[in-house]
């Protein structure tokens, strides 16, 4: 794609995501991936103490998270299960690459989803946010009713929108967990993960994938 001046513009073809070190990758190939989320969340809540039903409740959670990224065509995934003594802390980081509506307002598309009927105690703010590598950029955050395989299940959710550099699509980098009780302190944790997003212009791929692993990969 060409600017306005008739300067052509690079077209990312790749990303980094910095996540903490307690984070794990998920793969989003296949079904596959789900049990090996679910089994290893399983062992970590009945290691933490948990029952053996409480572990298969959270590990079920992480199998839907990851199966509604898979189903999403969401291009990463992240996240983590903690076992504190206090209870668990569950978070989940998806990143998709996404065509905006005709009229370009794709902040006004995600302030659209699961709009409250009632005072229901959900809601969302819609502000701008930096992004030191990348500038300025759109930013919905609030707590909200998500469905996942037919369940519903209240969390904290963070949607920050990114513009690709000579590309029509965007990139969408969306927080999600269950923990209300640390809403802000979520909030913050997506909100620092998502400032360490980068573009990378190497190679010759059409479309923005992740990138190979090497030092520095995503999720690291």
């Amino acid at each position: 794609m060409t600017s306005a001046g008739g300067t052509a513009v690079a077209v990312p073809t790749g990303f980094e995501l910095r996540t903490p070190h307690d984070w794990v990758d998920f793969s989003v190939a296949d079904e596959a991936s789900e049990n090996r989320v679910a089994d290893d969340v399983w062992t970590r809540a009945r290691d933490g103490g948990f029952t053996e039903e409480q572990a298969g409740q959270y590990a079920e959670q992480l199998r839907r998270s990851v199966r509604q990224a898979r189903n999403a065509g969401a291009v990463h995934a992240a996240g983590t299960f903690q076992v504190y003594e206090d209870g668990a802390l569950i978070a989940t980081v998806l990143v998709s690459v996404v065509t905006p509506p005709a009229t370009g307002d794709i902040i006004g598309a995600l302030t659209a989803v699961a709009q409250p009927a009632h005072a229901d105690g959900t809601w969302r703010r819609v502000s701008t946010a930096q992004i030191p590598a990348i500038g300025t950029v759109g930013r919905v955050h609030g707590i909200q009713n998500v469905s996942q395989d037919g369940v519903t299940m209240r969390c904290a959710v963070m949607h920050t929108v990114v513009p690709l550099p000579g590309a029509t699509n965007v990139l969408v980098v969306t927080g999600s967990s269950p923990n209300l009780a640390e809403a802000e302190e979520i909030f913050e944790l997506f909100a620092t993960i998502t400032a360490t997003l980068t573009f990378s212009y190497e190679g010759e791929a059409s479309a923005l994938t992740p990138p190979a692993a090497s030092p520095g990969e995503v999720g690291s």
